[in-house]
C-alpha cells in the first residue's frame, strides 16, 4: 500500500495511541521579542555529538524565526504546566502574552518551573514530507524541576507516575476514619431519615476515596468502600473549603478545559457550596445511577484520554442537572445528591459527607435534609479537634 493510501484519520488515530512528550521551542527575533512554538515531536537524536531533534510544519512561520535566528532553546514542560501549553498555542502575535520568562544562556526564553531547558544551535533542517526534522547541537542544558513531564496522548493531556505512586495514602485514609467514627452513628440515623446512604470521601491527591458508607432500610448500598472519583469539575468543588487561591484556580482552569458552561456550573456550584456550607445536585435516578459509577471509573488508574472525552460528555449532558438551583419549598425533586465538607483544625476540608438515594422530596424536604448534614460534619470538626 503506498502511503498515500493511508487515511489521514485512521493515521491520526492509530498514532494518537503512543504518547509523546510537550515542549516549548523558544528563540528571539532580531528585535529581542520571543518567538516559540510547542511541538510533541521532541526527541534526543546523538550522544556524540550531543544532538537533539524536532520536527515542525514546513509554513511554520514561527519556526522560520527560529530558523532565521540559528539558535534555540527547549523547554520541556512539567505534567502541571498544560495551562501554558494552551496558552503558547496562541496565535503567534499573543503566544508569550501575560507570561513571564527569562533568558537563557543563548538568549532564548525559559519558562519559569519547567522541567528542563536544552540550549542548542541549529545543525540541520532536513525536508521530511510536510514537516522538516530539524537537529539542534546541545551548548549547554539544566534540570530546573526534576518531576513527571507533561504528555499528549489521544488527543488529551496528563503526566506519567509509577504505578507504586498512585496507591491511597493509608494515613490519610486512617485518618479519615477515625473522624468518622465519631458520627457513626449520626450518620446512620441520617441515611435513616432520608431513606437515602450516606458514605464519607476522604481527599487523596486529586481523588475522592469512599472510607465509610452506611444505608437505610432497603436502600442498597450504592458506593464500594475504596472506590474513589476524581476531583474534576462541576466536582470537588467542597474540597475547595479553605484552600489556598492557587489551588481553587487550578481546579476552575480544568473547567475552562471543559467549555464554558461546564465553567459557568462549576463557578455557580463553587458559589453556593462557599455561601451555604453544602452543595447539591438533582441529576434523577437514571441519570445518577450512570454518571456516578462513570466518574468511579474515570478514578481507575489507567483510563485513557478517549474514554475521559466520554465522561466528560456525560457531565455536559446532565449538566443542568448540575446547576444550583432556587429549591422551590413545594416542588418535587428527583435524585437529590448533597455534599458537604469536614473541615481539620487548620481550616481544610480533607473529607467530605455525601448524602444520596434519596427518593423523590421537596425542596423544603432537601433543606432540611442539608441542614442535618452540615449540622453532622460540624459534629465531626468539634469531635475531630477534641480528640
Amino acid at each position: 500500500m503506498s502511503g498515500g493510501a493511508v487515511d489521514p484519520a485512521a493515521f491520526r488515530q492509530a498514532l494518537g495511541h503512543h504518547p509523546t512528550g510537550v515542549a516549548l521551542i523558544s528563540s528571539t527575533h532580531a528585535d529581542g521579542e520571543p518567538v516559540g512554538l510547542i511541538v510533541g515531536t521532541f526527541t534526543s537524536v546523538s550522544l556524540d555529538p550531543p544532538l537533539v531533534g524536532f520536527l515542525p510544519t514546513r509554513d511554520s512561520a514561527s519556526f522560520a524565526a527560529i530558523r532565521k535566528a540559528g539558535r534555540f532553546t527547549v523547554n520541556i514542560l512539567a505534567h502541571d504546566q498544560e495551562h501554558l501549553c494552551r496558552a503558547l498555542s496562541r496565535p503567534a502575535d499573543r503566544r508569550f502574552e501575560g507570561l513571564q520568562w527569562s533568558p537563557s544562556s543563548n538568549g532564548s526564553p525559559v519558562l519559569p518551573d519547567v522541567v528542563c531547558s536544552i540550549d542548542c544551535s541549529l545543525e540541520a533542517c532536513t525536508p521530511a514530507g510536510d514537516h522538516y526534522f530539524v537537529t539542534g547541537l546541545v551548548e549547554s542544558l539544566e534540570i530546573h524541576r526534576p518531576v513527571a513531564p507533561l504528555l499528549f496522548f489521544q488527543g488529551g493531556f496528563g503526566g506519567f507516575v509509577p504505578g507504586s505512586f498512585v496507591a491511597p495514602s493509608d494515613a490519610i485514609v486512617a485518618e479519615s476514619v477515625q473522624t468518622v467514627q465519631y458520627i457513626r452513628d449520626g450518620m446512620q440515623r441520617l441515611a435513616h431519615a432520608a431513606h437515602g446512604e450516606v458514605t464519607a470521601y476522604a481527599k487523596v491527591a486529586d481523588h475522592a476515596v469512599a472510607v465509610a458508607t452506611v444505608a437505610g432500610p432497603d436502600v442498597p448500598t450504592s458506593t464500594i468502600l475504596g472506590s474513589k472519583w476524581p476531583l474534576t469539575p462541576p466536582f470537588g468543588e467542597v474540597f475547595l473549603t479553605g484552600a489556598p487561591e492557587a489551588e481553587i484556580e487550578q481546579w476552575m482552569n480544568r473547567a475552562r478545559t471543559a467549555g464554558e458552561e461546564l465553567l459557568r456550573i462549576s463557578q455557580e456550584r463553587l458559589d453556593h457550596a462557599h455561601k451555604h456550607g453544602w452543595a447539591g445536585s438533582y441529576a434523577g435516578d437514571t441519570r445518577d445511577t450512570l454518571l456516578f459509577p462513570a466518574l468511579t471509573e474515570y478514578g481507575v488508574d489507567g483510563v485513557t484520554p478517549a474514554k475521559q472525552r466520554e465522561i466528560q460528555a456525560m457531565l455536559q449532558a446532565a449538566g443542568e442537572d448540575l446547576r444550583p438551583v432556587d429549591l422551590e419549598p413545594e416542588k418535587q425533586y428527583e435524585g437529590a445528591s448533597l455534599v458537604a465538607p469536614i473541615r481539620n483544625r487548620h481550616g481544610r476540608c480533607e473529607l467530605m459527607l455525601r448524602l444520596c438515594q434519596i427518593p423523590p422530596v421537596s425542596g423544603a424536604r432537601i433543606e432540611v435534609l442539608a441542614d442535618e448534614l452540615c449540622r453532622l460534619t460540624r459534629e465531626a470538626e468539634k469531635s475531630a479537634q477534641q480528640a
